[in-house]
């Protein structure tokens, strides 16, 4: 079953990371990765830089995939959650409520990931940051289920969601610093050798 981490940032576009791009490919072979996406925050690499990054990886094997992190908020300012966008063509630039970003990004045939839907905020016990319960009236397409901040608690909560909602559970590091890579990974069933593919699993 092909592996891959598919929440990554980088120091190129996230100023919150530590990684170097070019870090990325031999860690990923290190942790014996079949593939990597990389999900900045708010920004997807331009096609031309991307593809640099991607001739690296080809002779290794290793897939990479260009994504997007996005922040949502609703009309107060509060925090709706982070989805983890794939399949368009540019950065999402601008501010979007959860329902927003679904419909553009499904209107592009992208999809979307709930990222850490159950990570418990900084500000106290009974907040998310993440979309929490409100994955349950969006139309979103796969819930991160692995993540390093996701306890027992929100685990059970994230297959509770994965269940009622017939949608999968995927795994990523949310990696900022290079030995994160590969904590957590998604399994797919079967191969992915591009963005297409990886879409369509």
């Amino acid at each position: 079953m092909p592996a891959f981490d598919i929440h990554i940032h980088t120091l190129k576009y996230s100023d919150c990371s530590f990684i170097n791009p070019e870090e990325l490919i031999a860690q990923a072979l290190e942790m014996r990765l079949d593939g990597i996406a990389i999900t900045e925050h708010g920004m997807r690499w331009p096609d031309k830089e991307f593809d640099k990054l991607k001739k690296l990886a080809d002779p290794h094997g290793i897939v990479l995939i260009n994504g997007q992190e996005i922040y949502t908020a609703g009309s107060k300012n509060e925090m709706e959650g982070e989805f983890l966008v794939f399949g368009l063509k540019q950065s999402l630039t601008g501010y979007y409520s959860a329902a927003e970003l679904c419909e553009k990004v499904h209107a592009q045939e992208g999809i979307l990931i709930a990222a850490h839907p159950y990570k418990l905020s900084r500000n106290g016990k009974s907040h998310y940051y993440g979309a929490g319960d409100r994955v349950y009236q969006l139309p979103i397409d796969a819930i991160e289920l692995c993540h390093p901040d996701h306890s027992d608690r929100a685990l059970g909560k994230v297959r509770k969601a994965m269940k009622e909602l017939g949608i999968p559970g995927t795994g990523g590091s949310d990696a900022h610093k290079i030995f994160n890579i590969g904590s957590c990974v998604t399994l797919f069933e079967n191969n992915i050798l591009d963005e297409k593919d990886f879409i369509r699993e």
